[in-house]
């Protein structure tokens, strides 16, 4: 069975400021023949329709003062597969929320969350990372990050992280990251992988995306069952807070599998 997004949840505030939130939901809704339920804080949504690519969506007009409230009403509502938010940059300027909002958010809500930096810089959706680490719940996003691939024409990169520069973990990460690689293989997307031991996680694995020029990184909303992950709880926040790139955060219970062999 292929992942499913039925429909989604795109939220806007300054549609002009923060393109890259539209060029990604048209893309996902083109490709998944996703519906777009799109919350918008900006009065200007005329061309809209236009900008998503022609892709199927519902707009809600929103004039409450409060986003936040805004959003989780909205999400009950909708019961959307996915959240769609564009985030103020360190720097300032487009946005919906700020990240620390967003890292809120994200822990409220069972849903999984793409986060975009309003930052004006070009997203190569044609490269994807996907760290591993040494947890067993850190190879559970591999299945949507394959269906992205095919969805974007994209290559995956994987890197196996780890702050421990142990032999048993570093023993457990090249295992992992080689039995996914080989996986995605079987699947005929490309890829590449790569360690990184030693260092923090989340700095380790913004260079890695810088080398390769990436435009989106996949890491795991926090597990109430794992407790070794470094990517989730305090490293995904720090991730979504700091990435000058989108950051898919899958939550565990959108990851429908069924040929996972790993």
């Amino acid at each position: 069975m292929a992942m499913l997004i039925p429909n989604f949840m795109l939220v806007l505030k300054d549609a002009a400021a923060c393109k890259q939130a539209l060029e990604i939901s048209a893309k996902i809704a083109n490709y998944f023949n996703s519906e777009i339920n799109c919350l918008s804080f900006d009065e200007n949504t005329q061309t809209l329709q236009a900008k998503l690519g022609g892709a199927k969506i519902t707009i809600d007009q929103s004039t409450s003062g409060s986003v936040i409230k805004e959003i989780l009403r909205t999400l009950k509502d909708k019961n959307a597969d996915l959240v769609i938010l564009p985030i103020t940059p360190a720097s300032g300027g487009g946005g919906v929320i700020s990240a620390s909002e967003a890292n809120k958010l994200i822990e409220s809500f069972e849903r999984s969350a793409l986060t975009v930096p309003c930052n004006n810089l070009s997203f190569d959706l044609s490269h994807i990372i996907i760290p591993i680490d040494t947890s067993f719940e850190t190879r559970q996003k591999v299945p949507y990050a394959v269906s992205l691939a095919k969805a974007f024409n994209a290559t995956l990169h994987i890197v196996g992280v780890s702050n421990d520069k142990g032999k048993d973990a570093e023993v457990v990460i090249k295992n992992y990251t080689r039995q996914v690689c080989n996986n995605v293989e079987e699947k005929g997307i490309n890829c590449t992988c790569e360690m990184r031991i030693g260092g923090n996680p989340t700095t380790q694995i913004l260079e890695f995306a810088k080398e390769k020029k990436a435009g989106l990184i996949l890491i795991m909303t926090e597990q109430e069952t794992n407790l070794t992950s470094f990517f989730s709880g305090k490293y995904s926040e720090q991730m979504i807070k700091t990435s000058p790139i989108p950051v898919l955060s899958i939550h565990p219970k959108d990851l429908i599998i069924s040929d996972a062999r790993l």
